[in-house]
């Protein structure tokens, strides 16, 4: 089962209008290779609440964003390290909620952009079912990425998939 970051950062309906703030600010890292700071974006880590003795798995969290790296525990915009579970921003960005990071990649690299190098893109050589480069609208028959350089293998994956059917009309 995918992680819903995963998820979040993969799948769903939007325009180029649905740009938002934290949006713009991938779009700034792209263009310029800074992040923004953990306290200009209030990074904190929360206590997670009991409720019966249970913890609180709706309470809002860096890997319920759109931005987390789970498996290396970062952001695409904010610097350093987070806490998956307990880290939070003012840019937590959840599914549904402005533009898909691969979306906004893409729009920086056809407005003349590089396409991002492997490093950038956290290319993995085997990805989960349903979340394979065969399965992102980037993705081309010839191997080719309109978002990354170099080839692609269909079972492999990067940080900003976007399932086909998914995200702005290209």
């Amino acid at each position: 089962m995918p992680k819903e970051s995963g998820i979040a950062k993969s799948i769903g309906e939007q325009t180029e209008e649905d740009m938002k703030a934290a949006d713009q600010l991938l779009y700034n890292f792209l263009r310029t290779g800074k992040k923004v700071s953990k306290a200009e974006a209030s990074y904190r880590e929360q206590q997670q609440k009991k409720h019966h003795g249970q913890i609180d798995s709706k309470q809002s969290s860096c890997d319920k964003c759109k931005f987390n790296l789970p498996a290396e525990q970062l952001c695409h915009i904010v610097e350093g390290h987070v806490n998956n579970e307990k880290g939070i921003s003012k840019y937590f960005s959840p599914k549904g909620h402005g533009m898909l990071p691969g979306d906004i990649v893409w729009d920086f690299v056809k407005k003349g952009g590089e396409k991002l190098d492997y490093k950038s893109g956290r290319v993995i050589n085997e990805a989960t079912e349903g979340f394979k480069c065969k399965d992102c609208k980037y993705y081309m028959y010839s191997h080719k990425c309109l978002l990354l350089k170099g080839t692609l293998e269909p079972e492999m994956s990067c940080a900003f998939i976007v399932k086909m059917g998914n995200g702005i009309e290209i």
